[in-house]
C-alpha cells in the first residue's frame, strides 16, 4: 500500500489532538496555526502530498501567516471540510493512495467505500510524534558526529 496523499480534516483534528488544547484555547486562528505548523513539519518529514481542508464558513483564507509547503484548502459557504475531501478521493484514478485522518465516523465509512484508507486522530498524532521523534534523533546524531549537541526541535 503505498499511501501518497494525506488529507487532514482540519477542525477535528484541530479538536481532537490535546497538544493543540491550549493553542486553540488561545484562539481559533492560533489552533490553525499551530496545526499546520505541526503538519509541515511532519511533511517534511514524510514527503508526499498533504492537504489540510477547513470548513471555511467566515475564515480567513491562506495559510494563517504560517510558511508552509502543504496545500491549505477552506470549503466555500455552504460546502463542508467532509464534501471536499470525499471529491478529492471519489474522483481519484487511485482512491487507495489516500489516508484521511478524522475521527469523523462517517466521513471515515465515505472514504473507505470509496477505496481510500482512513486513520483516526489518535492513530494520526502517535505516526506524527513518532516521526518528529524519529527526525530529531536523526538531526541529534549528525549534530553529535559533526562535532555539536544542538536540540534542533
Amino acid at each position: 500500500m503505498t499511501l501518497e496523499h494525506i488529507i487532514v480534516d482540519g477542525y477535528n483534528i484541530l479538536y481532537q489532538w490535546a497538544a493543540l488544547k491550549a493553542a486553540r484555547m488561545c484562539s481559533l486562528a492560533a489552533g490553525r496555526q499551530a496545526l499546520i505548523h505541526l503538519l509541515t513539519q511532519l511533511h517534511d518529514c514524510r514527503g508526499g502530498k498533504m492537504t489540510l481542508v477547513f470548513d471555511g464558513r467566515s475564515v480567513l483564507r491562506g495559510g494563517d501567516g504560517v510558511q508552509t509547503n502543504i496545500r491549505i484548502l477552506y470549503t466555500k459557504e455552504g460546502e463542508t471540510a467532509d464534501a471536499v475531501i470525499e471529491r478529492m478521493v471519489g474522483q481519484s484514478t487511485q482512491p487507495e493512495n489516500f489516508l484521511v485522518a478524522t475521527d469523523d465516523y462517517a466521513e471515515q465509512s465515505v472514504i473507505q467505500a470509496l477505496g481510500g484508507h482512513t486513520i483516526s486522530a489518535e492513530a494520526f498524532y502517535a505516526m506524527a510524534k513518532s516521526e518528529l521523534v524519529n527526525l530529531e534523533q536523526t538531526l541529534e546524531q549528525i549534530s553529535l558526529k559533526n562535532g555539536g549537541s544542538q536540540n534542533y526541535l
